[in-house]
């Protein structure tokens, strides 16, 4: 059997983790990670985990779980606990906050941006809003804190109950196309689309496959 030598290339500051994943984000030339950590969001290089800049986002219980969304010079954050999410401009040498309200408040399950429009399970329900204004859109209480993906210009959405909802993404109203109860008990994994097969999971691990080509 072969093995593969491993080494460690830099160790970022020892402090506790949250739960969100880090994103890949270019500041200048630089090739970053911008890291929503427990109290701030934070950008390091990805070459040696230098620290550029950090912005406090303190929220209750120290809970930050969604991940930041990066599109272009700005990056849209997120949390619960009736937190709020923010849009800040990460041009210059510290970020600029554009617009920070309760209108979307991310528990753990993130946003999709989709040409314009952030679309993703508020504390509330499944929510609409402007990602460049922070402006409520459409709300649609019905789907607890579930979860979406983007796939072929579709939502494809799973309720915290189990339904399985494809919608158009659209800001003028929330728009289903097709929905079905798929699962029972609390839902709150990502669906997954392969080869025209949309594969759910509750929190039992019940596993259901639905081909949809």
């Amino acid at each position: 059997m072969r093995t593969c030598a491993m080494a460690v290339i830099w160790v970022s500051a020892k402090t506790s983790g949250a739960y969100a994943t880090p994103v890949p984000l270019t500041l200048g030339s630089e090739r970053c990670l911008a890291i929503l950590s427990r109290q701030s969001l934070v950008a390091v290089k990805a070459a040696d985990g230098h620290e550029v800049w950090s912005y406090p986002w303190k929220t209750e219980y120290d809970v930050n779980a969604a991940d930041p969304i990066v599109d272009g010079d700005k990056i849209f954050i997120s949390s619960g606990y009736n937190h709020g999410g923010a849009v800040l401009k990460v041009a210059g040498q510290t970020p600029e906050k554009v617009w920070e309200n309760k209108n979307l408040r991310n528990h753990f399950n993130s946003c999709v941006l989709w040409q314009g429009h952030l679309y993703g399970p508020d504390d509330s329900g499944l929510r609409c809003v402007a990602f460049e204004t922070g402006d409520l859109k459409w709300s649609y209480g019905e789907f607890g804190k579930g979860s979406l993906m983007v796939a072929d210009g579709k939502l494809v959405g799973l309720s915290e109950k189990g339904e399985l909802i494809i919608a158009e993404p659209t800001p003028a109203e929330f728009k289903p196309i097709a929905r079905a109860q798929v699962l029972k008990g609390k839902c709150w994994t990502t669906p997954l689309l392969s080869n025209g097969q949309i594969y759910c999971r509750n929190a039992v691990g019940d596993v259901v496959c639905l081909d949809v080509r």
